[in-house]
């Protein structure tokens, strides 16, 4: 009887090795270095992306503003020509004020696209 109580008695667990933190704080250390990287490098390419659809952009948006510019030297010849009792001229700034088309007499010059000029430095 003896000898069935020894095998049913609990044994102590193996003894623990300690383990050492280094080797996961250097992959630790390793991941957070490779995320940035892949990070870092996705940054650069979207950059790079961004840039080729603004160059791309650019010819559309100058042939716009030129369109633009037509348009309104188109405008304002058309409201002196109503503005001097041309009936045609008239009738034409009346259907587009109908259609919703406001007519600006002294066109404004467009809007610079280059960074906005620096102030002057105070004189003494």
């Amino acid at each position: 009887m003896e000898e069935m109580l020894d095998e049913t008695e609990p044994t102590s667990p193996p003894p623990r090795v300690a383990l050492s933190p280094w080797p996961l704080l250097a992959m630790l250390v390793a991941a957070c270095l490779c995320w940035f990287g892949f990070q870092g490098w996705q940054l650069q390419r979207e950059y790079g992306n961004l840039l080729e659809i603004r160059a791309r952009s650019e010819a559309p948006l100058e042939q716009a503003r030129k369109r633009r510019a037509q348009l309104e030297s188109i405008m304002a010849r058309t409201y002196e020509l109503a503005r001097k009792g041309n009936p045609r001229a008239t009738l034409i700034l009346q259907e587009l004020a109908r259609r919703g088309v406001s007519i600006n007499p002294a066109p404004t010059a467009p809007a610079p696209t280059g960074p906005a000029p620096a102030a002057p430095a105070p004189t003494k």
